[in-house]
């Protein structure tokens, strides 16, 4: 039996948690929303955040003398390429016993000598040794070095691939800077009268030949003339002979007209620092030796004094790096005018009044200085850029408040 006094206590509680559940339950907290609780995270941090500016730009006449001067210039590659393919013909046409050349075959071999002379890499511990290279007709040597098969040794099992692999090593930036000229045409700002109307001319005309003679290459590169008869070999032989009689009209009038835009557009250095003055100088200096070197009749006596000139210009701009070594103008323009240098002086052996007589030595005359012009390109694009951060940073400093003073030291109570 339950007491008396249990039932009230029983009832007393019941009571009381119903009064309680009558009671008007408090509504659960909202989420607060992202946008605002990202509001909030970040706020206080926007003000330290450095603002935004546009990065500075290459005003548009800067950018199209550089491209039409990569497409002149690099296009200068087309003759060396001609000259060796006519040379290695003679008055021929092609045949498997008489292969044309454009002339790379010696730096193609030097490539393929060093990338031979590379050691393999070791076989991992409990590993068998390799038994081939994986190139056909080479069999591992001591060291780890591959050394050529013996003379009718079986080929390795496995099926060959039967198309040889582009070697790059003996491809020229032909298409590469034909390309800049198509580039160049399509750049209506600033208008450049003579130069837009021979670029007109070409642009598709250099595009079309450098593509033939890429195609060329590969074509007997991969010998695939021995599958149709070298009937592709002569249909690109008729083309290449047409174009190749039409490449210094082309060429000659687009240069002149480059060259008479330069000579009324020098540049303004009053206003440039100190290492673009350098640089620009010397970059002149190297243009006027290139025109000396590709011209049709060369003073080798005028050849010299420009070399002259162009060492002099170079070394005083090394000197100004030496001391300012984060200058973009020196870091980037100082190792090309070193090498554009190094390879005029290579060629001078085979320097005649006709021009570098050997295809060989011309086509790293024409690419380095074409490293030149890209170089003062990158060099003019890192300094905008670096005035560009300085001004934002500047800017962004003078933003900030002042920071609040110190609050007063108190008075000492009088006594």
């Amino acid at each position: 039996m339950i007491s008396v006094r249990s039932l009230c206590s029983i009832a007393l509680v019941l009571v009381a948690s119903g009064a309680a559940g009558c009671k008007e339950d408090p509504p659960p907290p909202q989420p607060e929303p992202a946008s605002s609780a990202a509001a909030n995270t970040n706020k206080g941090k926007a003000s330290l955040r450095t603002p935004v500016s546009p990065m500075a730009k290459v005003d548009p006449q800067s950018m199209k003398e550089y491209r039409v001067d990569v497409c002149y210039f690099g296009t200068l590659s087309l003759k060396q390429a001609r000259d060796a393919y006519l040379a290695s013909l003679g008055k021929d046409e092609p045949s498997e016993k008489k292969i044309p050349s454009f002339g790379n075959d010696d730096q193609a071999k030097a490539g393929d000598a060093a990338k031979g002379a590379l050691p393999g890499k070791p076989p991992a511990p409990g590993a068998a040794a390799p038994k081939t290279t994986g190139l056909p007709g080479a069999a591992a040597a001591p060291g780890g070095t591959s050394a050529p098969a013996a003379k009718g040794a079986p080929t390795p099992p496995g099926k060959p691939d039967e198309r040889r692999p582009i070697n790059f090593s003996a491809r020229a930036p032909h298409e590469r800077n034909a390309r800049a000229c198509t580039v160049a045409l399509s750049l209506k700002e600033p208008a450049m009268a003579d130069v837009d109307a021979a670029l007109a001319e070409y642009a598709p005309f250099a595009t079309e030949l450098a593509k033939n003679i890429a195609a060329a290459a590969n074509y007997y590169q991969r010998e695939e003339y021995k599958k149709d008869s070298l009937a592709k070999g002569k249909e690109l032989h008729a083309k290449l002979l047409a174009d190749f009689q039409k490449l210094d009209a082309h060429s000659d009038k687009l240069g002149l007209a480059v060259s008479a835009w330069h000579a009324s557009h020098l540049p303004d250095l009053a206003k440039a620092e100190e290492g673009q003055k350098e640089a620009i100088t010397a970059l002149e200096d190297a243009r006027a030796l290139m025109l000396i070197l590709a011209s049709k009749n060369v003073d080798p006596a005028a050849e010299k004094a420009a070399l002259q000139k162009l060492e002099t210009s170079a070394a005083a701009l090394k000197t100004y790096g030496s001391t300012h070594q984060t200058d973009p103008w020196a870091k980037i323009m100082e190792p090309a005018l070193a090498g554009f240098i190094r390879d005029v002086k290579a060629a001078e052996p085979k320097l005649t009044d006709k021009g570098i007589t050997s295809p060989a030595l011309f086509l790293p005359v024409v690419t380095s200085f074409v490293s030149v012009i890209e170089g003062k390109h990158r060099a003019l694009s890192r300094s905008l850029m670096a005035k560009s951060q300085a001004a934002t940073r500047e800017a962004a400093g003078t933003a900030q408040p002042a920071a609040p003073a110190a609050p007063a030291a108190p008075e000492p109570e009088k006594e």
